[in-house]
C-alpha cells in the first residue's frame, strides 16, 4: 500500500469582486493549495435564499470535468484528512452535489492510509422503505430536507463510530455542516472527533465548528470569505412553486444500494459496466442524473484510460442564469418522479461529443427530450444490471 500524502505547494492569497445580476460578490482568498481559477467560478441563480453559485469546475456537475481532474481533487482532499482518527469511520457525502466528491473521497483516503474501518453513507432526498437514521436541513438549498438511512453495516464493528468525516462541495456559512454533526451525534453519540472535508471553504469568520459540540476541523483545497452586495433573487411565483414542488421528497419502490444504505466500496460493480464500442480516442460525455453521480464517474475513468477524451458532469435541480461559466443550459423533466424541473448546463449538442446517460431510476424514466437534444444513449445500473 502506497501511503505517500504529497501536496502542492500552497498559492497566494487573491481577492476578487464579480457583478452577477443585480449584485455583487466579493470574493477573498486567505489560503489555497489550488488556484482559485482552477476550483470554481462565479454565477447568478433563481433562489431567494442565495442570489449566487458557486461554480465548480472540478466536481463534474455544471461544467464537464476529465474524471483525471476530479480523481486529483479527490486524493488531494483524502490528503488532508487525518490518516489517525479514532476508528471506526463513517464518511457522510451530502446530496446531491457532494455524492461523488464524497465517496471518491471515501476511497482515496482508504487508499493513502490502508484502512479497512471507514465506512461511506450518503444523504438524499428519496424515501426508501429503510429505517431513518437521521434528518437534517440545508437552508440555503432549493430542496432542504435530508434523509439519512441506517446502514447495513452500521452493526459489528460500525455499531458506535468514533469518527465523522462530512464531505460536501462548498462550505459557506457551516449551518448545513452543523445541522448534519448535530443529527448524527444525536443518533450516534459514540462519535468523538469531527471533520469537515470540501473543496471551498468559505466559512471563515463565522466560527460554526465551535457549534457542533465535539472536537472539529476543516480541510479543504481552498479558504477564504464571500460576501454579497445587492438584491437577493426575486421570488417570482413561478419560483415560489418551484421551491414548494422542490421540498417533496421522491420514493424509490426498486433501489440498488450505491451508498444511501452504506457501502465500503463499489468500485468494482461500477467498472464491470464501463463495455463501449466507440472508435478510437472518441469524444465522450458521461451524464449523472440527480444523486446517481458517482457510478457514471467510475465509468468515464475506465472511458479515460481507453484513451477517451472524457468528460463527465451531471444534472441539477438548480436553475442558473445563463452567463459567464454557465454558457447553455438544457431544461428536462426530473427522473426521479418528484415534479421538479431538472437543468444540464454547459453540454453543447454541436460539441460533437457523444453522451451516455446514467441513471437508476426505472428504464424509459429519462426524459426523452433529454436524450434527442444530445442524441444520447443511456446506461441503466438497476437491480436486474
Amino acid at each position: 500500500m502506497d501511503n505517500a500524502r504529497t501536496l502542492p505547494a500552497p498559492h497566494s492569497g487573491d481577492s476578487r469582486t464579480f457583478p452577477l445580476g443585480g449584485g455583487t460578490l466579493a470574493v477573498r482568498v486567505v489560503h489555497a493549495d489550488w488556484p482559485l481559477d482552477a476550483l470554481c467560478a462565479f454565477a447568478a441563480r433563481d433562489n431567494p435564499r442565495r442570489a449566487f453559485l458557486v461554480v465548480s469546475k472540478v466536481l463534474g456537475r455544471h461544467i464537464g470535468t476529465p474524471p483525471a481532474t476530479m480523481r486529483a481533487t479527490f486524493r488531494d482532499l483524502a490528503a488532508r484528512i487525518p490518516a489517525d482518527l479514532p476508528g471506526p469511520v463513517l464518511v457522510i457525502g451530502l446530496a446531491e452535489t457532494a455524492i461523488c466528491l464524497g465517496q471518491g473521497v471515501h476511497e482515496d483516503y482508504v487508499r493513502l492510509t490502508g484502512r479497512g474501518d471507514v465506512l461511506f453513507l450518503h444523504s438524499t432526498r428519496q424515501l426508501l422503505d429503510h429505517p431513518v437514521l437521521a434528518r437534517f436541513e440545508e437552508p440555503h438549498s432549493h430542496a432542504s430536507s435530508h434523509l439519512i438511512y441506517q446502514p447495513h453495516d452500521l452493526a459489528g464493528d460500525f455499531a458506535a463510530p468514533r469518527s465523522l468525516i462530512m464531505v460536501d462541495d462548498e462550505i459557506s456559512t457551516g449551518t448545513t455542516l452543523t445541522n448534519l454533526a448535530a443529527a448524527m451525534t444525536g443518533a450516534l453519540p459514540s462519535i468523538e472527533t469531527v471533520v469537515a472535508a470540501t473543496l471551498t471553504d468559505w466559512s471563515l469568520g463565522h466560527d460554526w465548528m465551535a457549534r457542533v459540540g465535539r472536537p472539529a476541523q476543516t480541510v479543504s483545497l481552498l479558504s477564504g470569505t464571500l460576501a454579497w452586495t445587492g438584491r437577493q433573487a426575486a421570488a417570482r411565483s413561478e419560483d415560489r412553486q418551484f421551491e414548494t414542488s422542490a421540498r417533496a421528497l421522491g420514493t424509490m419502490a426498486q433501489h440498488r444500494n450505491f451508498g444511501r444504505l452504506g457501502r465500503m466500496d463499489i468500485a468494482q460493480e461500477c467498472d464491470e459496466l464501463a463495455n463501449f464500442d466507440f472508435p478510437p480516442a472518441s469524444r465522450v460525455r458521461v451524464v449523472g442524473t440527480g444523486e446517481f453521480t458517482y457510478p457514471p464517474f467510475r465509468i468515464a475513468e475506465a472511458l479515460a484510460a481507453a484513451g477517451h477524451d472524457v468528460v463527465v458532469q451531471s444534472a441539477t435541480r438548480s436553475p442558473v442564469h445563463i452567463d459567464g461559466p454557465i454558457a447553455c443550459g438544457l431544461r428536462f423533466t426530473d427522473n426521479y418522479g418528484t415534479g421538479v424541473a431538472n437543468y444540464l448546463y454547459n453540454a453543447d449538442p454541436a460539441d460533437g461529443r457523444a453522451t451516455i446517460v446514467c441513471h437508476e431510476t426505472p428504464r424509459g424514466s429519462i426524459d426523452p427530450a433529454l436524450i434527442a437534444a444530445l442524441s444520447a444513449q443511456s446506461l441503466y445500473f438497476g437491480d436486474d444490471v
